[in-house]
């Protein structure tokens, strides 16, 4: 509801290329919890196990959209080719699927009465992830970041930057998180717990600053 607030918030003030990109950040990201609200109301059912292979699909794709929302305001003043704008997104969704392959043909995921229906990750499965958000979020929000504060600098727009280059490491963060958390979860139940704590409250700040920086107000 939290996230699907925002995409509301977003879309029912303007309906641009920027707020529809930032819109399906949030809108893929409440997307991605139902269906992993889904995967558990269908446990012990062989949907179960494929509900939640799409739901966290959906929560690596959705992370894409931040990256390609900040290289849209770096060419703010350019006019990119819609070829071009989904070009980029679709690339992002092809390696997303990352998940699947490992997920499933390397065991890369494992949700099942086995584990209680708690989903577990291999340790293969949790370099793959590393490397794709360092690869292709984290590095890739780096260079635009720094682009982003050349280029409003000197406005008074800097404060909304700074802000919204905050909140999307603290998502990057906030996945990085989750991966570690499901790898280390049979092993590590305190740190378990403490995690458990820790990621609600983080996941809601990053998103709120997220929508705050740029999505409220955005020209």
């Amino acid at each position: 509801m939290y996230d699907s607030f925002f995409a509301y918030k977003l879309l029912k003030r303007t309906k641009n290329r920027s707020t529809a990109t930032l819109s399906c950040f949030f809108i893929f990201y409440a997307l991605a919890l139902i269906l992993a609200i889904i995967s558990i109301i269908l446990a012990n059912t062989p949907f179960a196990y494929l509900c939640y292979l799409i739901a966290f699909f959906t929560l690596i794709f959705a992370q894409s959209f931040i990256v390609v929302f900040s290289w849209l305001m770096v060419n703010i003043d350019k006019k990119i080719p819609r070829k071009i704008y989904f070009l980029g997104i679709l690339i992002y969704g092809i390696v997303s699927t990352y998940v699947f392959w490992i997920g499933i043909f390397f065991e890369g995921i494992r949700y099942d009465s086995g584990t209680n229906w708690i989903p577990v990750f291999n340790w293969a499965f949790l370099f793959i992830s590393y490397s794709y958000v360092t690869i292709f979020l984290i590095v890739p929000e780096i260079i635009l970041a720094l682009k982003l504060k050349h280029i409003f600098g000197g406005l008074s727009l800097i404060r909304r930057i700074r802000l919204f280059i905050i909140s999307v490491f603290l998502e990057f963060i906030v996945i990085l998180l989750i991966v570690l958390y499901n790898t280390w979860i049979n092993n590590y139940p305190v740190l378990m717990v403490i995690y458990s704590f820790i990621m609600p409250p983080l996941g809601t700040l990053a998103a709120y600053f997220i929508y705050k920086s740029f999505g409220k107000e955005l020209e």
